[in-house]
């Protein structure tokens, strides 16, 4: 497989557009999509981006959709548990496929449908389940198959994953917000599902979002959002966003 590693893209900025609180260094990392390979990349990529810039306080934040689609699903929710327990500095969201799967292991019939069509046929092989054993079963059956597959400690974990995380004049969430709705009161549904309605707003949020979950060839950068979800599970390439101070830069990994 042919690895390319590009570093510290730098975007223009104007303090005006936001700020992280100083000093404090944060990296947003985009959908990953059970493609452990290159979110290990990525943090490499972080590791040396950081080193470079010199010390400072550093929060990692993992914008949601770990998982489904990739091949890689089980190796994401256990590396990133291992990360979300052992240190403060990480800050792991959770995305509407997170939530689909914690609601297919709840008995939700409609969630295990949708679920399986979108990706969780991925996530269930990388725990050894063929989603194939699941055809003709009740939904609570398939619950408890996914269950036993998936392990109560992870989807304990998963189902208490935070919706977002509020920084300076940055909003890190999964997919976006309701424009025109208090940042404090924000819906979970909106938080891990919202589209076009965020995407096509242009009014002012009291925050810039930085999010995910809407597939885009390159970063998006508007006056009221970030969007840094460049597909990784179909193109190889993963995208993340570091911020500090005023000062804004991508870093980018693809292996194709």
């Amino acid at each position: 497989m042919n690895a390319h590693t590009a570093l510290s893209t730098p975007v223009s900025s104007r303090r005006a557009e936001g700020a992280t609180p100083s000093p404090e260094r944060i990296y947003a990392i985009g959908d990953v999509h059970g493609r452990a390979d290159l979110f290990a990349m990525m943090l490499r990529a972080i590791q040396r981006d950081g080193q470079s810039r010199g010390a400072s306080a550093t929060k990692i934040i993992i914008l949601g959709d770990l998982i489904d689609r990739g091949p890689r699903s089980r190796d994401m929710i256990e590396m990133v548990r291992r990360f979300d327990e052992g240190t403060s500095g990480v800050v792991t969201l959770r995305g509407n496929h997170e939530e689909l799967l914690v609601r297919s292991a709840a008995g939700s019939d409609a969630a295990q449908r949708i679920w399986l069509r979108n990706g969780g046929a991925a996530t269930l092989l990388s725990f050894g389940l063929h989603p194939d054993r699941l055809r003709g079963l009740s939904a609570p059956e398939r619950a408890r198959r996914i269950t036993q597959a998936v392990g109560t400690p992870n989807l304990e974990w998963i189902g208490a994953l935070p919706t977002h995380f509020i920084s300076g004049d940055y909003f890190f969430c999964h997919a976006g917000i309701k424009p025109g709705l208090d940042l404090n009161k924000q819906r979970t549904r909106d938080l891990l599902w919202i589209r076009d309605e965020f995407l096509q707003s242009e009014v002012e949020h009291g925050a810039i979002v930085v999010h995910g979950h809407a597939e885009t060839d390159e970063p998006e950068f508007r006056h009221n959002r970030i969007n840094i979800d460049t597909a990784a599970y179909r193109t190889g390439r993963l995208t993340a966003i570091g911020l500090e101070g005023p000062e804004r830069w991508i870093l980018s990994v693809e292996q194709k």
